[in-house]
């Protein structure tokens, strides 16, 4: 008998971005002169979607689209997806764009230059079902209505890591994300009364999986750093892809995703290389 495998919605924000590799951050006062400009679809929680939605796993994205030409651009590319959902809230107004600036060492950072309506973002008209997957990728308290609805109705529930920092979150099964997305000194442990689990990338260092069965420390690939852009999404996508092929000890997910993140750090791009191109993945013939 084969099980039926859960059905994933990811609920976030899609971005156009503008990608400016320079030879060093901006000064103020200073001058800094482009080396590349790139320009492509981006944003974390649509880069995780389309991610896991190559892994033979069906996959919903909840977002909200700007009616104007970005829009209608970044419509285009989900629809070309492996994506097999879409709800999508359209909104007057600009779609998120963003400033990603890239240094020599691959190092990035990200300016918004419009748009955000985190808030337009619900899943009330989503059809979750007990035992679909539902990941909130950058948390926001504005998703508190609906991570409560998704527990209601008997989803497994991830959160972006900002959660710990929400004491209104009472609970989600996984909490997911980079340790910059919660202040220095911030201690998972102290947090596993409200989270099952909790998983914390930490760029060269790897990552943590923090649970009551202990930590889980899965070290970084080498690779060789043209753009960090995407690597925490390639790394959630391939911890989601493996939890939701049944392999959910924690070993396995963590190593596909520092395994994808390597692959999405030596590439100029923001989302990740479909599953089935990416060698070395720990337990892919277990999952996919």
């Amino acid at each position: 008998m084969t099980l039926r495998l859960p059905r994933l919605w990811v609920v976030g924000v899609m971005a156009w971005d503008t990608v400016l590799h320079v030879d060093s951050f901006p000064v103020p006062g200073g001058f800094t002169p482009k080396l590349r400009r790139l320009e492509r679809a981006g944003g974390s929680a649509a880069n995780v979607a389309q991610a896991v939605a190559t892994a033979d796993l069906e996959t919903g994205f909840v977002t909200v689209l700007g009616r104007d030409a970005v829009g209608a651009q970044l419509h285009q590319t989900l629809r070309t997806s492996e994506l097999s959902h879409l709800h999508i809230r359209w909104v007057d107004g600009e779609s998120n764009h963003s400033l990603v600036l890239v240094d020599r060492e691959g190092d990035r950072t990200v300016i918004a230059l419009a748009g955000d309506e985190l808030d337009s973002i619900h899943v009330d008209e989503v059809p979750l079902d007990a035992g679909d997957i539902v990941i909130f990728v950058v948390w926001d308290t504005s998703f508190l209505p609906d991570l409560q609805r998704a527990i209601a109705a008997g989803c497994t529930t991830i959160v972006g890591l900002g959660a710990l920092l929400d004491d209104r979150v009472r609970h989600a099964d996984i909490a997911f994300g980079s340790h910059v997305d919660v202040p220095p000194g911030t201690h998972p442990s102290d947090h596993l009364n409200r989270f099952d689990r909790i998983v914390m990338t930490n760029g060269a260092d790897g990552a943590r999986q923090y649970s009551a069965e202990g930590v889980i420390h899965q070290p970084a690939y080498p690779a060789e750093v043209v753009d960090t852009t995407g690597a925490g999404d390639a790394f959630l996508a391939g911890y989601l892809a493996t939890y939701a092929h049944g392999l959910r000890g924690g070993e396995e997910a963590l190593r596909n995703g520092a395994r994808w993140a390597s692959v999405m750090v030596s590439m100029r791009a923001s989302v990740p290389p479909p599953w089935r191109t990416v060698s070395g993945l720990a337990g892919a013939e277990h999952s996919v």
